[in-house]
């Protein structure tokens, strides 16, 4: 492959066709360089051939990821099914009229590979990441490299998640069980006689006394209900 295949990442090219080409034909070349860089290490040749040949790789990995992650944000676009063409504003379904598998197969990848290219594309703070990290380290950049960080990524968010709906039940739960506490005990704390009960009356409103049997029969049916459970499950402690 020519040495034009190095070009600022900033100057890739637009159509899906050739950010494919440029990263089938690029991860070939790649594979050639870092050969190169194994030899000159094995060879010890001359530092500056070296550093030539590893910051050529360096440039080149860039740029492959950045293909990579335009080709995602381009496939991303386009719908599953022909019938949903309707619904893409992207240029390639407008084009194509084809299936977003048979776009896949005809740029020359897999599934696999195209699912890689859109993760890539949903997660390109970590994109950069990788980038930053291999050029602090004087290293290469890898699309394995941000799969891990993704895979991490996306391990950590399901844990932070699923603390949160526990934290979430303990909450519900706790907070059950003081509304609970409250619905039982508060009615003991209060005094109920014939003169309590009236000046209790007298300083209703209206509306409230409107509604008022049918409040004091739910109240005594949600007090049943709870007698009910609580004679059960007294019951199942007596026969275990």
């Amino acid at each position: 492959m020519e040495e034009g295949i190095i070009i600022q990442n900033q100057n890739l090219p637009d159509k899906i066709e050739d950010l494919a080409k440029f990263v089938l034909v690029g991860r070939e070349k790649l594979v050639s360089v870092r050969a190169e860089i194994r030899a000159i290490n094995k060879l010890e040749l001359a530092e500056e051939v070296r550093e030539q040949k590893k910051e050529e790789a360096q440039m080149l990995a860039e740029a492959l990821i950045d293909a990579e992650v335009r080709i995602g944000d381009l496939l991303k676009q386009i719908p599953k099914a022909k019938n949903q063409y309707d619904k893409c504003s992207s240029q390639q379904c407008e084009k194509q009229k084809e299936t977003k598998q048979e776009v896949i197969t005809r740029l020359g990848f897999n599934k696999d590979q195209a699912n890689r290219f859109e993760t890539m594309a949903s997660n390109k703070d970590i994109v950069e990441q990788v980038k930053a990290e291999a050029r602090e380290n004087e290293d290469i950049p890898t699309r394995t490299r941000v799969l891990q960080l993704v895979k991490e990524k996306t391990k950590e968010e399901r844990d932070t998640e699923y603390l949160r709906e526990q934290f979430r039940e303990i909450e519900r739960i706790k907070g059950t069980e003081i509304r609970m506490h409250e619905a039982i005990y508060k009615i003991q704390t209060v005094e109920v006689n014939e003169e309590n009960v009236q000046i209790w009356l007298d300083g209703l409103e209206d509306y409230r006394k409107e509604t008022l049997i049918d409040d004091i029969d739910e109240i005594i049916n949600k007090y049943e209900f709870i007698k009910e459970i609580w004679l059960k499950n007294n019951q199942i402690r007596r026969i275990k």
